[in-house]
């Protein structure tokens, strides 16, 4: 059934052929690619009435051949007594040919009552988390599907448990910049259409007191921010706030028939002014799943190692989390699919992003697909029509990162907008960019276009040449983050792709023009070094951040680092490096961080002309701390090890700065 809608929607004889694409659409029978979540988000969700002992809600997900268990835990656990969002399983019950009941009716026992229903901050709401452990049975042979999770609200009529509005991600905050510190976005997702409105109180006012969980609060008055109509998917612009001041926030939606589901009561701090400090970030890629079964294979991504790291990050006073791309497996052809494993990530990081912003990019396992069968390992095309079904469409729709970027040069290509963009956090400018935009397979690039991981287009290079000028005149930059997912100087596990290649300059993108693909005018390396030349004639870059080589490595590159340079290197003509000389216009010394530790199968060290200061392949993230004397980092792993820290990363540069 699958197969046949995929080739109904990419068969040449479709609309699609009669489109301008910058790719030619392969003449191959169509095939499915890397579907790790066989059933759907809608299945996820499908919960209907209370079951005849009302003991809980009835969940059908359509298939007799899915069985399994079921989780339920009060959440989020603890509210408002705990001060980070979290769940606690504490009942099961069986799931059987696709059907079950999540069990409620103990929690009201004063036993396992541990978050004081039906008392609560918000009466009318309570919520369950769940998790379906499940099995597919086909053919009397079980095959696990592993966990997958989410939450439902409810209320209690008379002896029944009805399911309630449920707001089923979020609330998230987001666009907690300094480019704009008085204002801020709640992004959220309800399972039904619904209005929704954020109240905002200013922690030290006077007006309210309020008492969550052990703690006291003198609050200035509550103001209320509507949303923009009825829809399931809200962002909610809160405006008019004070830059680096505390504040609590709930939301409340309300469907045209007058159900309401309120959230928690959560906390959010607006970003600092432009240029004042200090600030802390955190950063880290690499989530998808790893290996060992349990948490670690979640629906797409490694929740165990992520949400650890996510808490440890909070704890230790991260301001806001950058995500370096592969958040998870990825490389699938249904768009259902895509989205549902972008949502198990966003639970592994849900407990910091309720007060925090987190601010993902891309990485190669972000890739959403046509795929076709050649006869061999396939051939797979970033999914068509851009504007809605590219990889980088519904990225950036499941999200909510800044959308300045560049505009393609070529506007039959999928949009920047979400997956490349810049934003201030007091004196630091985080700048994300994309090389891993517009993918195709590496065997079908010359023949069909399209553009290989590593790869970034001339349009973006030239925007991110443009952002760096202007923040060498910008006196609130004190210091300069570039992240994105591909390394420039891979280490370890991927020195045969990221922007290295082996030392290849003919691999590069490939556009349809007149009925002919035609290879971009640069090459790998030529961009490469293009783009550190850039780099390193800024005075201000603290680091360039990436990760998909799953190690932590720090590598100095300077005008002596032995980078390779094309043409001089390429001795024989076939495009090839064959020595590796170092390159006169990387004048100003730059550390290149590879940080892919967030639980995705670890690599360890290849060789490499270049020598990384520090390699580990522990898992861990990086902390990253800057006022107006110094911009640090360490390097902390999942048990709390400090494996690497360096003092001041601008302290390279010094004695050696050039404006070059």
């Amino acid at each position: 059934m699958v197969f046949l809608l995929i080739a109904a929607i990419i068969s040449p004889a479709t609309s699609f052929a009669q489109q301008d694409l910058p790719v030619i659409i392969p003449d191959l029978p169509p095939r499915e690619a890397h579907i790790r979540n066989h059933i759907k988000f809608e299945q996820l969700h499908a919960i209907k009435g209370t079951d005849p002992e009302n003991s809980g809600l009835v969940i059908d997900l359509g298939n007799p051949d899915l069985h399994g268990s079921i989780y339920t835990g009060p959440y989020p656990f603890e509210a408002g007594a705990a001060d980070y969002d979290y769940v606690r399983y504490r009942l099961e019950s069986p799931l059987v040919e696709g059907k079950g009941v999540l069990p409620i009716s103990d929690f009201f026992k004063d036993k396992y009552n541990a978050n004081a229903w039906p008392a609560s901050l918000c009466p009318m709401t309570t919520t369950v988390a769940y998790r379906l452990s499940l099995w597919l049975l086909e053919k009397n042979k079980p095959t696990f599907m592993g966990f997958y999770d989410s939450v439902v609200s409810f209320r209690r009529e008379g002896d029944k448990f009805v399911k309630n509005l449920t707001i089923i991600q979020g609330p998230f905050v987001t666009m907690i910049t300094s480019d704009d510190p008085s204002s801020i976005m709640i992004a959220l997702e309800t399972d039904e259409e619904s209005r929704a409105t954020v109240t905002v109180y200013r922690v030290g006012g006077s007006s309210v007191q309020l008492r969550v969980g052990p703690k006291e609060y003198q609050l200035g008055s509550p103001v209320v921010f509507p949303g923009s109509g009825r829809r399931n998917r809200h962002r909610v612009e809160v405006r008019g706030l004070t830059p680096s001041t505390d504040y609590l926030y709930f939301v409340q939606c309300e469907t045209e028939k007058g159900e309401i589901v309120r959230s928690n009561l959560c906390r959010f701090r607006t970003a600092p002014e432009r240029g004042k400090g200090p600030v802390t970030l955190a950063l880290v890629g690499d989530s998808r799943e790893g290996v060992g079964g349990g948490e670690r294979n979640m629906m797409g991504s490694n929740f165990s190692t992520l949400s650890r790291i996510a808490v440890d990050a909070y704890r230790k006073g991260a301001e806001l989390f950058l995500l370096a791309g592969d958040l998870i497996n990825g490389y699938t052809s249904e768009v259902d699919d895509f989205k549902l494993q972008l949502f198990g990530s966003k639970q592994a990081m849900a407990g910091f992003w309720r007060s925090r912003p987190v601010y993902p990019c891309m990485g190669n396992h972000e890739s959403l697909l046509h795929a076709f069968n050649d006869g061999g390992r396939g051939v797979g095309l970033d999914k068509w029509p851009y504007a809605e079904n590219s990889a980088e469409a519904v990225f950036a729709s499941e999200f909510s990162n800044p959308s300045n970027g560049p505009t393609p040069s070529d506007v039959r290509r999928p949009p920047y907008a979400g997956t490349v963009f810049r934003f201030q956090y007091g004196p630091v400018l985080v700048v994300a960019f994309n090389n891993n935009y517009w993918w195709t397979s590496n065997n079908g690039l010359k023949e069909y276009g399209g553009s290989p991981e590593g790869y970034i287009m001339e349009d973006q290079l030239v925007w991110i040449e443009h952002v760096l000028e202007e923040a060498e005149s910008d006196h609130s930059v004190r210091y300069i983050l570039l992240y994105g997912h591909e390394p420039v100087f891979p280490c370890g596990g991927h020195v045969k792709d990221s922007m290295w290649w082996s030392g290849n300059n003919n691999v590069r993108a490939y556009t349809k023009k007149d009925g002919s693909v035609i290879p971009e005018k640069l090459g790998m390396i030529e961009i490469r070094n293009r783009l550190w030349k850039a780099i390193s004639k800024s005075r201000k870059v603290a680091a360039v951040m990436s990760s998909h080589e799953h190690a932590y490595h720090r590598t100095l590159i300077d005008a002596e680092t032995p980078v390779g340079v094309y043409p001089k290197d390429d001795t024989d003509g076939d495009g090839i490096l064959d020595t590796y000389s170092p390159n006169s216009d990387f004048v100003n010394p730059t550390w290149h961080i590879t940080v892919g530790t967030g639980g995705a199968p670890y690599y360890s060290r290849e060789k490499t002309p270049w020598t990384p200061v520090v390699l580990s392949s522990q898992e861990g993230y990086t902390l990253i701390k800057a006022d107006n004397e110094t911009i640090s980092l360490k390097f902390i792993s999942i048990t709390g090890q400090v494996v690497d820290e360096v003092s001041d990363l601008m302290s390279s540069k010094k004695g050696t700065l050039s404006s070059k």
